[in-house]
């Protein structure tokens, strides 16, 4: 069972570096750099699976602050660097310490808040791109059942499918919400254009 469900993690994570194509491209970036996380995640659970928890902690602390970095990235506006550095810093660490001590809680606490962001986050995009938002939402609930489920029994088939499902499910809403903003700007020219044949 762990083979299967890591083979469908490193499927997603694959499939996500070619699906971002279709998001902005300040959340390309870190769509495709979480998705190689999970891919090692997914590659550890397959090979190694001794090792799997700590790699899961580090991808945990790492991977969901990221995909929080690209659903702002996406919905909204691209974080400053010197924020997104300092931050990305400070949970590698997190991610470092827990791996070295055992004490989860140094990466599932960045993982958990940074699921809570995306949540927060798409829910704010309900009324401009309602069907965005719901999978931002469903997606961020599943990266959350993610860490719940770490936290109760490591790295398990149902930690990787939850993973694999909140990775996947927020890039394709960030790829929808690229393609809706793209067809608003489209209809805005158009409507300018028609006004200022009109005006003439």
């Amino acid at each position: 069972m762990m083979l299967l469900t890591a083979a469908l993690l490193g499927a997603a994570a694959i499939a996500v570096w070619f699906l971002a194509t279709g998001a902005r491209a300040a959340a390309r970036v870190h769509l495709r750099f979480a998705s190689m996380l999970f891919a090692a995640l997914a590659a550890a659970s397959a090979i190694a699976p001794p090792v799997a928890d700590e790699v899961a902690l580090l991808v945990a602390a790492i991977a969901l602050p990221v995909l929080a970095f690209a659903a702002y990235a996406g919905f909204e506006k691209a974080m400053s660097p010197m924020p997104a550095t300092l931050l990305l810093g400070l949970v590698c660490l997190g991610g470092l310490a827990s791996a070295a001590t055992g004490i989860i809680s140094f990466a599932l606490a960045p993982a958990a808040l940074s699921a809570a962001a995306i949540l927060l986050i798409s829910a704010r995009q309900f009324d401009a791109a309602r069907l965005s938002s719901i999978q931002g939402m469903l997606s961020a609930l599943a990266l959350l059942a993610s860490a719940s489920s770490f936290a109760l029994d490591g790295a398990t088939p149902a930690y990787l499918l939850f993973s694999a499902a909140g990775l996947l499910g927020l890039t394709l809403a960030l790829a929808r919400a690229s393609d809706t903003g793209v067809e608003e700007q489209g209809s805005r020219d158009l409507r300018r254009t028609v006004i200022v044949s009109d005006a003439g």
